[in-house]
């Protein structure tokens, strides 16, 4: 049998090369063209590995390169990008590789799947709930009771799974429906294996703000909101698929009260109303509404319709 390769041997330890700062050698490894160039560097000598794989540093260097797209996660699966991307080779690799049916993960209380819900840094969050119950007065609803979630890496195969909302949380609050659900950013100084999930929920009364962070293993509530101040009309869960996200961390919802954006801001957790003009706006009539932010930072509402000007 062939003996194992020696370690690669520090060139600085050797005196091969000139002593360099950590700060002058994170700067030039911040100007390598590609990743693919950062892990070769990395693979160099142990100094090199310890600069490279330091968490300041990796936030420097996502910020000037950020990853490459490499597909979506949908309910039927994984859609990695195809030719003429540039990403194409890596996203079939990466198909190839992780496992999107979650069959790593085990199963929830219902006899239903796992379903993707959002995607953040590798991970994906995923929902398990009972059949629709058609008499059910909300269209479309999930009692926030029943709902099942975890968090998963498709690639590694590790997961969390997330203890239910509880009761002690929901109080006195009756059949409260999933309205959002999605990843959080995290802050810049918390460690990359950290994850919060918001769940926004809401009932003919109130809109209440349930969120998880992995540091502490439980739920609690940051914010909440009485419907009064909204307006009459019960939302039903098919409004939570107008929440968008944005890097300055807050998601809107566009509610069928239609002069009105539900706003939340999850790095301060505050939870506010904006209005959005569209009081006399048919949203029914008009197609999915899509939020985004316009040049000066206020959010806009677009629809979807076909090519025939019917809503899509």
């Amino acid at each position: 049998m062939a003996s194992p390769a020696p370690p690669i041997a520090d060139p600085q330890a050797l005196g091969l090369l000139p002593t360099l700062t950590d700060e002058l050698l994170e700067e030039i490894f911040l100007r390598l063209p590609t990743p693919g160039d950062v892990a070769r560097a990395s693979a160099a000598c142990a100094s090199f590995r310890r600069i490279i794989t330091a968490r300041s540093f990796l936030r420097r260097f996502r910020a000037i390169h950020p990853p490459p797209l490499l597909g979506f996660a949908a309910y039927e699966g994984f859609h990695p990008a195809q030719p003429p991307h540039p990403s194409a080779p890596l996203a079939g690799a990466f198909a190839d590789a992780a496992d999107f049916s979650y069959s790593f993960v085990p199963a929830g209380r219902w006899p239903t799947p796992w379903r993707p819900r959002d995607v953040r840094q590798g991970r994906v969050l995923l929902e398990c709930t009972p059949d629709r119950d058609p008499g059910f007065e909300y269209y479309d609803s999930v009692l926030l009771r029943d709902l099942d979630l975890a968090v998963c890496d498709p690639l590694s195969r590790r997961y969390s799974l997330l203890p239910s909302i509880p009761q002690t949380l929901m109080g006195q609050q009756k059949n409260l429906i999933d309205f959002g659900l999605f990843f959080a950013p995290t802050g810049e100084d918390e460690d990359e294996t950290t994850f919060r999930v918001v769940c926004v929920a809401c009932n003919k009364t109130m809109v209440v703000v349930f969120e998880f962070t992995s540091i502490t293993g439980q739920w609690h509530i940051p914010a909440y909101l009485s419907c009064s101040s909204l307006g009459t009309v019960m939302p039903d869960s098919r409004y939570s698929s107008s929440c968008h996200d944005h890097e300055q961390g807050c998601f809107y919802w566009m509610v069928p009260w239609r002069n009105k954006l539900l706003v939340l801001d999850v790095f301060s957790m505050e939870i506010s109303i904006v209005d959005n003009n569209l009081a006399n706006y048919h949203l029914h009539d008009s197609g999915k509404p899509l939020i985004v932010l316009g040049r000066d930072r206020t959010p806009e509402v677009f629809f979807l319709a076909d090519c025939f000007g019917r809503p899509n």
